[in-house]
């Protein structure tokens, strides 16, 4: 593999769309790199629990199989000594569109306004003011909106969030009793 099919960076995980690509579940992730860019990178399965706003290292390679090319992410780990960002409870009162789209409104009651990208405009509603839940990270050196959710959207999110871990935690459980129980087999059958 060449050396620019290859790529590793750290970043915030921004969103998480699942899809279906060849009867197959993968994620679509939106990651932003330390420098403000954002990348698309695709998973099959997460090895980790996923959330927006997560502090992740990403190893990803270049696929070319089936159209345009894309990334296909490798190894994801979560950076657990770094602040992840929150999706924050937000008021959107106003959004200017233009060259440079700008989005007004309210968190932690205190106003703003601040740039964001026409991807995360097209998840805005029209009829305004609304409140969602936002992630704001520093793109370069300023403050943007890089990511929002309905709050409907968003708490669907957060409970399957929660059921994925626990799902998890009952595998693990699982994985101790049946160890135990194998080892206890194999004691029993060591001769005396």
């Amino acid at each position: 593999m060449k050396k620019e099919e290859l790529i590793e960076f750290t970043g915030y995980l921004i969103s998480i769309t699942p899809r279906t690509r060849r009867g197959l579940v993968e994620y679509r992730l939106k990651i932003m790199n330390l420098g403000g860019r954002c990348v698309s990178a695709y998973l099959h399965e997460p090895k980790i629990p996923l959330k927006p706003g997560l502090r992740i290292k990403v190893k990803a390679f270049l696929s070319r199989q089936l159209g345009s090319p894309r990334w296909v992410i490798e190894k994801i780990e979560p950076i657990k000594d770094e602040r992840s960002l929150e999706p924050e409870p937000t008021l959107i009162e106003e959004v200017i569109r233009g060259a440079y789209p700008i989005v007004s409104g309210r968190r932690s009651d205190k106003a703003f306004s601040m740039p964001a990208e026409e991807e995360v405009l097209s998840k805005i509603p029209s009829n305004l003011p609304q409140r969602l839940y936002c992630i704001f990270a520093e793109g370069g050196s300023q403050l943007k909106i890089v990511e929002a959710f309905g709050e409907k959207e968003y708490e669907v999110f957060k409970k399957t969030l929660s059921m994925l871990l626990e799902i998890d935690k009952d595998s693990l459980e699982s994985e101790k009793i049946v160890r135990k129980y194998l080892r206890e087999i194999e004691l029993l059958r060591l001769p005396e």
